[in-house]
């Protein structure tokens, strides 16, 4: 019964995890072509496909010019889509990461555009800053050898400044 529940587990186990690994991968695809302001054509491994966007409203008379921005701002680019449940797209071009859906929203066709600048990759290390060349006269380095250890302080019983405050004299009465 243990060997036959140990090959089952070897078998079915890459097979669900090639099958999840795919399914979590959102592949970029390139755009060649816009049907509507609602419809993007991108070509997925060869084949033209059309992805639905998610939660995109446009009124009739600005259908035109909604496509039109879409062609403009999209067509030949690369995209990243994310899927939803409904079989609606979440759109990101790229390199700049803008989110399609969220533009045609807002309406960014009576805008003219949106304003994005690619400025490259960002390298988040630490960079480091050029070094001087050696001065004539050599300054003590302090090493560890020479660096004392601060003085342990007490604990305070009077409050700061408590030397200043003058003391009257006891009426002896």
């Amino acid at each position: 019964m243990n060997s036959v529940i140990r090959i089952s587990v070897s078998i079915l186990f890459p097979i669900i995890l090639s099958t999840a690994a795919a399914a979590a991968a959102a592949p970029m695809v390139r755009v060649i072509g816009v049907k509507d302001s609602r419809t993007l054509i991108v070509d997925r491994t060869g084949v033209a496909a059309a992805i639905r966007l998610a939660q995109i409203v446009v009124a009739p008379a600005e259908e035109g010019a909604a496509t039109e921005y879409l062609r403009t701002a999209l067509v030949s680019s690369w995209v990243l889509v994310e899927t939803d449940a409904r079989g609606e797209s979440y759109v990101y071009r790229s390199p700049d990461g803008l989110f399609v859906n969220a533009e045609l929203a807002r309406r960014a066709w009576t805008s003219g555009h949106t304003a994005m600048v690619y400025l490259g990759e960002v390298d988040p290390a630490p960079q480091r800053t050029a070094t001087r060349a050696p001065s004539k006269t050599k300054a003590k380095a302090k090493t560890p050898s020479n660096v004392k250890p601060p003085k342990p302080q007490r604990a305070r019983t009077q409050p700061r400044g408590a030397h200043r405050i003058p003391q009257l004299p006891s009426s002896g009465k």
